[in-house]
Formats: C-alpha cells, sequence, structure tokens
C-alpha cells in the first residue's frame, strides 16, 4: 500500500543513514590526511628550527639530525661533507616537542640529538603537514528569552561562552551573557541566560532615586537590605546612595517591625562595610540618625522590640513608670530587675547604662498621668558609624600636644522617647552612670614621650554642619581599673570612652599662654630695670670710675637688646624679611649676652682668686672686641649666607630653624660658654659660703651669711646659669613642665634681679642714689633763691668712685 512503510524497512533506512554519515565522516577525515601539503624545513647545526601551523595541528612525517647531502650546511671550518649519518632519535625528539601542537621550536644541538657523527658540521631536516581540525559545534546564533546570543564553534565537552558581555554598570561586568555545552554527540545543548545584576552602587543609586510611599516601603527597604549585603563592592558613593535611600525609606513614617527589622539590619551591614569606605564618606553619621528616628517610629506600636545585628543591637522598651523608680541598669541586652530581653550575644554586655530615679521624677512632671515610659537603647559594637566633623574627635583641636585620639569602645545610647521631655542638666548626686571595658592601646601610642588618657565623651551634633563630634561636657570619668571605666553624665544620648594620646615634650594651649605671660611680665619688668641700671651707670660720674661697672654695663646693654629684640619681634612672623631680622637680632643679643657673662666670670675669678681689686689691663678692650665683634660676626654670616628657609616661622615666632645652624652656630657656643661659667660659679660660691665667718656676735654672723647668699645669687644671675635650665627642658619626663617654668622665670627676669642686687640691694649704690637726690634738691632750692650760693660738695658727694660690690669684702 502506498505510503506506508513497514518496521523492517524503517530500521533498514535509520541504519543506511547512519552508515552514510559514517562513511561521511571518514570520507572528510582522510581527505583532510591525503590534501593535507607536506612542508619541509631545514637548518644547520646550532640554529632553532621553528614550525607553525595558524589553523590546525602539526603532524610530523620525517626527521633527520644528521647529513645525508654534502651541498647543504657548508661551512669553512669543516672539510668532511661525505659522510652519512643520522641520530637514531631524530624522529621521536622532534613529535615530542611539536606533534599536535600548533607552534613549536626545535634546537639543532648535539644536546638534544646526540651526535651521530663526531667533527661534522650537522643539520636538521624536518617534513610536516598542518591539519585543519574541524569543530565538532559549529558557530551558532541563538535568542534566549529575547535576548540574541552569539556563540563560536566549540569542540566536544566544551562549554561555550557567548560573544556578548554584561554591561559596564553590572556587578559582573564583562562576563559572558550566556553559556552553551557543546555535547559528546557533538550537538550543541541548550543554551542558558547568565545573570547581571547590577552593581551595587548602581542598584543603591536607583533606590536612592525611588518615589518611596507606604505601598512600596517595605519592598524597597528589603532590597535595601539585600543590596547593603554585598559589603565588599560599595564604594563611598554607593554608599552615599545607601545612606539617602535609609533616609528616605524612615521619612514614610512605617512603625512596622518588618521595616525596623530592615532599617537595623541595613544599619549592621554599613557598620561592616570597610572602615575606609566610612571615613571617605562624609554623612556617615547620619545612619545612626535614621535608626534612631525608626526606633522613635517603633514606639507607636506600644510594645517591646528587640533587634540585634552582628554589629548593632537595639532595644525599644515600654516600661512601667513605677517600676523605673528605683532607677534601671540596661546592661546591652536586658534591664536588670525589670524585663528579660534576651541573652544570646554577651560580646554587647561589655557596656552598661544606668538610669538614676530623677529621671522618673522629670517625666512625671511633664507627664503625670503616663503609664508606659518609651526608652530606647541602642549598643553599637564600636563607633566606625561616629565620624567627627574636625580631626581630633573631641572639642579639644587646638591642644598642640593632642597627637591623636579615637573611640575604643562600645557606644551606647539612651533616650527617653517623649517629645517634651528632655534630659539633661542633672545633678552629681543623680547622674547617669555608664560602664565600660577598658579600651586597649595601640602599641604605636605608647612611648617614653606620650601620655594616654580615657576621656569620657558623648556624641554631640552640630546644627551648623549638620555632623557631630565627641565631646566631654556634662561628662565626667569616676573611676578606671585595667578592666573597666566608670564614666558620669549629666544627660541622655550616646556614651563612649575616648583615648588620647598627648605628647608628653609639647606644652598644652593653656601652659603656653602662662608661659607667654610670666615671659613678657619678666621681660617688661627686666627691661625697665636694665634701662635704669644703664642710665644710673651712665649718669653717676662715681658709678662709672669703676671697671667692673662697665663690664656690668655692657652685660645689662646686650641683655636690654635681648629683651627688647624679643618683645617687640618674637612674634613679627611676616613679612619675610622682618621676621629674619628680628631672629638674627635675637641671635646676636643671646651670643653676646652670655659671652659678656663670661667676661663677668672672669672678673670674678680675678677678684676671688688673684685678689686683684684694682683695674686689669686692657680688660675692658679686649673684652669688648670679643663679646661684641665674634656675635657681630656670627651673625652677618648667619642673616647673609643662609635663605629664608634657616628661618623658622612656625608656630608662631621667629627664630633659627632646627637643624646644624641651631645646634652648632648657637646652642654649642652657649654650652660652652656656660660650661665655664658654671666652673667659675662652682669656685666662687665655694669660696664665699665656706670662708671662715670671722664674727663672733650672732646678729653679725646672721648679717654675714645673708650676704654671702645674697652673693651666690648674683653669681647665679650675672653667670646666666640659669640657662642650664634651658638645655635640661630638652630632656623629657614628668618634670619636664616644671623644668620650662623654673627656665622662662629666671630667664626673662634676670635683668630685674641684677637692677635689685646691683643697686636695690647695694648698701652704696643706695646711698649714692639719695646723695644725688639729696644734691639735686639742694641745688634747685639755691637756684629759686634771690642771691647765689656755691654749694659745696658734701662727704658723699666727694671724688670718690662707688663700687657696685658682688661679694663680701672681709
Amino acid at each position: 500500500m502506498l505510503g506506508v512503510q513497514s518496521d523492517s524497512s524503517y530500521q533498514f533506512n535509520t541504519m543506511t543513514m547512519a552508515i552514510m554519515k559514517l562513511l561521511v565522516s571518514l570520507l572528510m577525515l582522510i581527505t583532510v590526511e591525503i590534501f593535507a601539503v607536506e612542508e619541509k624545513l631545514q637548518v644547520c647545526e646550532h640554529d632553532k628550527l621553528n614550525i607553525t601551523c595558524e589553523e590546525g595541528e602539526i603532524r610530523i612525517h620525517f626527521a633527520l639530525y644528521g647529513r645525508y647531502n654534502s651541498k647543504d650546511c657548508r661551512d669553512e671550518q669543516y672539510q668532511n661533507y661525505e659522510t652519512r649519518c643520522a641520530s637514531d632519535i631524530s624522529l621521536e625528539e622532534v613529535k615530542e616537542r611539536c606533534e599536535n601542537k600548533s607552534n613549536c621550536s626545535v634546537p639543532a644541538e648535539n644536546s638534544v640529538f646526540g651526535d651521530p657523527c663526531y667533527g661534522v658540521y650537522k643539520y636538521l631536516e624536518v617534513k610536516y603537514s598542518c591539519y585543519f581540525i574541524p569543530p565538532d559545534c559549529p558557530e551558532s546564533v541563538v535568542n534566549v528569552e529575547g535576548v540574541t546570543l552569539t556563540f563560536p564553534a566549540a569542540g566536544r565537552g566544551e562549554q561555550a561562552n557567548s560573544i556578548e558581555r554584561c554591561l559596564s554598570d553590572s556587578l559582573n561586568f564583562n562576563s559572558s551573557l550566556g553559556t552553551r555545552l557543546c555535547g559528546e554527540d557533538s550537538r550543541w545543548q541548550e543554551a542558558e541566560l547568565r545573570d547581571c545584576p547590577l552593581s551595587p552602587d548602581v542598584a543603591l543609586k536607583q533606590l536612592a532615586m525611588m518615589n518611596i510611599t507606604e505601598q512600596n516601603v517595605h519592598e524597597v527597604a528589603v532590597n535595601l537590605v539585600a543590596v547593603s549585603n554585598e559589603v565588599d563592592d560599595v564604594t563611598p558613593t554607593g554608599l552615599e546612595s545607601l545612606i539617602s535611600a535609609l533616609a528616605s525609606v524612615v521619612e514614610v513614617g512605617a512603625a512596622s517591625e518588618q521595616v525596623t527589622d530592615s532599617v537595623v539590619s541595613v544599619v549592621d551591614n554599613v557598620m561592616a562595610l570597610d572602615e575606609d569606605t566610612l571615613v571617605k564618606t562624609g554623612n556617615v553619621s547620619d545612619v545612626v540618625l535614621s535608626l534612631e528616628r525608626q526606633v522613635e517610629l517603633v514606639h507607636q506600636n506600644e510594645q517591646n522590640y528587640t533587634e540585634s545585628g552582628a554589629y548593632v543591637q537595639v532595644s525599644a522598651l515600654q516600661l512601667e513608670k513605677e517600676s523605673l523608680e528605683g532607677g534601671i541598669t540596661f546592661d546591652g541586652h536586658f534591664i536588670l530587675d525589670v524585663v528579660n530581653i534576651s541573652d544570646d550575644k554577651v560580646k554587647f554586655r561589655e557596656s552598661s547604662i544606668r538610669l538614676p530615679p530623677s529621671v522618673v521624677h522629670i517625666i512625671s512632671n511633664v507627664h503625670p498621668d503616663l503609664s508606659l515610659v518609651p526608652i530606647t537603647f541602642i549598643t553599637y559594637l564600636d563607633a566606625r558609624l561616629f565620624q567627627p566633623a574636625d580631626e581630633f574627635n573631641i572639642n579639644q583641636s587646638t591642644d598642640t600636644s593632642l597627637l591623636s585620639s579615637y573611640v575604643d569602645s562600645q557606644v551606647i545610647t539612651a533616650n527617653i522617647e517623649l517629645d517634651d521631655v528632655i534630659i539633661k542638666g542633672l545633678p552629681k548626686s543623680s547622674s547617669v552612670f555608664i560602664n565600660f571595658s577598658s579600651p586597649t592601646v595601640r602599641p604605636e601610642d605608647i612611648a617614653n614621650n606620650t601620655t594616654v588618657e580615657f576621656v569620657c565623651v558623648y556624641w554631640e551634633y552640630t546644627e551648623t554642619t549638620g555632623r557631630g563630634r565627641w565631646s566631654q561636657e556634662g561628662c565626667t570619668r569616676v573611676s578606671s581599673t585595667k578592666e573597666e571605666i566608670l564614666c558620669s553624665c549629666n544627660h541622655l544620648t550616646s556614651f563612649a570612652v575616648l583615648v588620647t594620646v598627648h605628647d608628653s615634650t609639647v606644652v598644652t594651649k593653656q601652659f603656653r599662654l602662662v608661659l607667654r605671660a610670666l615671659t613678657v611680665v619678666g621681660c617688661i619688668l627686666s627691661i625697665a630695670g636694665l634701662s635704669l641700671s644703664v642710665l644710673a651707670m651712665l649718669v653717676i660720674r662715681t658709678f662709672r670710675q669703676k671697671q667692673q661697672t662697665h663690664v656690668h654695663l655692657n652685660l645689662c646693654i646686650a641683655l636690654l637688646g635681648l629683651c627688647l629684640s624679643f618683645v617687640l619681634g618674637i612674634n613679627r612672623v611676616d613679612p619675610t624679611w622682618l621676621c629674619r631680622i628680628v631672629s638674627t637680632l635675637i641671635y646676636f643679643f643671646c651670643l653676646s649676652s652670655m659671652a659678656w657673662m663670661s667676661v663677668e666670670a672672669f672678673y670674678i675669678y680675678m677678684l676671688i682668686w688673684r685678689y686683684k681689686r684694682s683695674s686689669i689691663r686692657c680688660l675692658i678692650p679686649v673684652a669688648v672686641l670679643l663679646a661684641w665683634g665674634l656675635p657681630t660676626i656670627s651673625s652677618l654670616l648667619v642673616y647673609f649666607l643662609l635663605d629664608k628657609h634657616g628661618y623658622t616661622k612656625e608656630p608662631d615666632y621667629c627664630f633659627l630653624h632646627q637643624g646644624n645652624l641651631l645646634y652648632f652656630g648657637f646652642l654649642l657656643p652657649i654650652f660652652l660658654l656656660l660650661f665655664y661659667n658654671t666652673v667659675v660659679f662652682t669656685l666662687a660660691t665655694y669660696r664665699v659660703s665656706c670662708r671662715k665667718i670671722q664674727f663672733s656676735n650672732n646678729e653679725d654672723k646672721k648679717d654675714e651669711i645673708v650676704t654671702r647668699v645674697k652673693s651666690t645669687f648674683l653669681f647665679w644671675i650675672l653667670l646666666g646659669i640659669s640657662w642650664l635650665f634651658g638645655f635640661l627642658v630638652s630632656i623629657p619626663g614628668p618634670l619636664n613642665f616644671v623644668v620650662q617654668i623654673i627656665f622662662c622665670f629666671l630667664f626673662a627676669f634676670q635683668g630685674f634681679f641684677m637692677f635689685f642686687m646691683l643697686f636695690l640691694q647695694n648698701p652704696e649704690a643706695k646711698r649714692t642714689f639719695m646723695s644725688r637726690i639729696r644734691k639735686e634738691s639742694n641745688s634747685t632750692q639755691i637756684i629759686k633763691g634771690t642771691k647765689s650760693y656755691n654749694v659745696k660738695k658734701g662727704e658723699c658727694s666727694q671724688d670718690q668712685s662707688v663700687d657696685l660690690q658682688i661679694i663680701p669684702v672681709s
């Protein structure tokens, strides 16, 4: 019957078709093998033979390393070309390097094939073919869910990737859009379309731009949690979008626990981000505000709510007002003796907070009929969300000794969620107590010259910047042990412990002000005293007749110049040329002052040990040449040979920059002169104090002792021994601040002390002053009379010199 085919006929036809396909495949392979073109390559000994098949694989047919032809590869160094030799492993070595490869390289060396004929110049000859291997699965174009995918040809069992790629805004950017398997039967399997999810930054940007309503807020919050889970791929830009989207979710005002759970999860994911990402995002502390506002919303349900994550724990509680009258303590998970919440995460129990009974009294004054008090407790595992607006974390950034500060404790927040109730200004007897585990100080902060302090702080938002900072106002540290720190604050907010690291060698701002005031007052008094001293020694003839007075006069002039240049110019940092002049003047008068102090030391030495009370020959000319001349030459070199970088204007003064100039050009000569003066001071003090007292009367002995003490103090001033404290200032230690105060006091007041000891405490000087005053008074009265008289000189005005003595005369 036509159109009907028997089963046996069908089986025969099927078998015939299979055999025909097999024959065709064999025919194609045979055809490829037969019609592949054979190539021949030959290189001489010591060269490399390179074979390349751009499409297909290499098939080696013949290989010879040796010589069978006397015409190929000839070299004048070799004479024997008739030898016929070949390496037995020629074909084996070449196949090992080239067979079934697309390219290969074979060196024609004895080290590879051995030496079949010693002393004969050999060559390597290879015959090969490039065989094209047709793919098992040809190139294919398919459409999957409306997406066109193109797959290149692939071999059996090979997984092929599509040419199409994920776009740049995808998390899997540049990865294949689809994949397809070439089966063992040389047939393509079904193509699979890969997912190209958006990168977190792009997804967060889209969420931030969405119009969030009550209908979709839960869905958006869930998506926000899902995207924020990719913490390794969120950049600072993406985090800013996340913060914006989170704020939009909270602004909807959804008080459901589901939305609140999502908000807590998002905050927890943000805290899991890399800290560098958090620091680079300027408004990361807005996450804290969003969380607090959402928890405030969940109180509308008038039910207890708690949620814990890896980094944050939230408890929104509705507590009976009567149960709070004795105060409450929250340790991160439960209220002691009030309500049990959870006890599954011990890590949040490193901190606790106790609210005093006065909180209930404040609430009762505003809401006397309120039965349930809404209280929020939030514990953060660390302070990474609290990024301060200033560099130093705390409102002490003006402290120049502050090297660094960081929070190394949990952050615990407590709020009463009543709009018209503000808990602040609590008395000390009813303060909020917060207990923290003791922070761990970083190893790099522990040094000989650093001081570490634990400061109780709270997070203070600033309305001007919209950001916050750590402040210690209203908070004090009650106690501190190796295990825990107890803080006391007079308000409710977020609390933590700040670790501050100070440079113990740098004075604080307040201490700098004290030193500056002490220096200015001392210099002004010294200027007045030195001016009077110079005036007296110049005007009163009986003073200036002694050689010692000339030494005192030059020393007073040098100290007066030092005080004037210091007071009037030390802060003249601008312009630069003025700062250079001031630096040079201070440098000059410092050296000249110390030089004249050394002249004083020489004079004292000659007076005490050589008993030369008369004038020392050529002392003043030589002293003037050395004590004024050498500092002048040194100062001119300093000014003209150094550029502006030899001076410092930091932080607020003009003087030599730290370096070789300061160390060797200033401190070294000061040290040498001071060393000489110290030796003379020691000898003079010993000679004066250890000399036998000749008086038997107790009063005379007492006067003698007082005179010797005064002489020793005058030695100290005249010889500049106060500079010893200047060198001691550079030695760090707990007494460094005391040494600085002593140095500033002695250095600034040395001119005033000199005036006091030379004139006000010198009996002969006082008698001369009084005689001068009486003389001027008498002269004035005579001039005013009707007759003129010649006034004879009294005993005190006789032509005799007054010794400004510096030691008691025995």
